[in-house]
């Protein structure tokens, strides 16, 4: 089993992900040398226990370079000090972030209250894939909301998608019961424009909540 390091004998060279913009914002896994001997490279996956990391696969660090051209993980320009209880996060900007837990967790849920807001918005005026893909930047800055996978399951029932609407409500499970997703659910779907129907079909039917959207006559009508 390899040795434990103390937190405070580490330095974060970059991290153990190559993010594409759709991923963002994400909480990422540092990419740990040691202080006193450069050489030695500590990539996840780790735990962390009493300010210790535990369990981390070593590497030379010569093989960093190696492993970044291989688009498995990011280096920095140059090396911060690891802290304890500290978390490492890439916001929208791809720009990275260094802060205490309660730092980052608040950071990230100002970021996804935001995006809730904007996706609830968008939803409203009908624009579906800025609403979904807001909707999945509030889930990758705080997975604990139930309202993004609500919003992201109205906009499959709004295009007729039972299995992503049902995928959505298994991914909320955690965070909500069956009979209150589906209420938020229906709330959201009752905030979609005119243009946008979202017939209520009964659910013995194999076309259970299909939507239809009008002919782009009736839109302008």
């Amino acid at each position: 089993m390899p040795s434990p390091h103390s937190v405070d004998d580490l330095e974060i060279v970059g991290y153990a992900n190559v993010l594409s913009e759709t991923m963002l914002p994400s909480v990422v896994p540092p990419v740990f040398r040691l202080k006193a001997d450069p050489g030695r490279a500590f990539l996840p996956p780790y735990s962390f226990n009493a300010g210790f990391l535990c369990n981390a696969t070593e590497v030379p660090a010569s093989e960093l370079d190696e492993l970044r051209d291989a688009r498995e993980i990011t280096l920095f320009d140059g090396a911060l000090p690891a802290r304890r209880e500290y978390e490492l996060w890439v916001d929208q900007s791809f720009d990275w972030h260094y802060q205490s837990f309660d730092e980052a967790r608040r950071e990230l849920g100002r970021i996804a209250s935001e995006a809730i807001k904007q996706a609830t918005s968008a939803l409203r005026e009908g624009d579906l894939p800025r609403a979904e893909r807001l909707a999945g930047v509030a889930i990758s800055a705080d997975d604990r909301r139930v309202d993004p996978f609500a919003i992201k399951a109205a906009v499959r029932r709004s295009r007729g998608n039972l299995l992503g609407e049902r995928l959505m409500a298994e991914l909320a499970r955690r965070v909500a019961g069956e009979e209150p997703f589906r209420i938020l659910v229906d709330g959201y779907c009752a905030a979609l424009p005119q243009f946008v129907l979202v017939l209520p079909i009964p659910s013995q039917s194999r076309m259970h909540n299909m939507a239809t959207i009008r002919p782009q006559e009736d839109r302008a009508a």
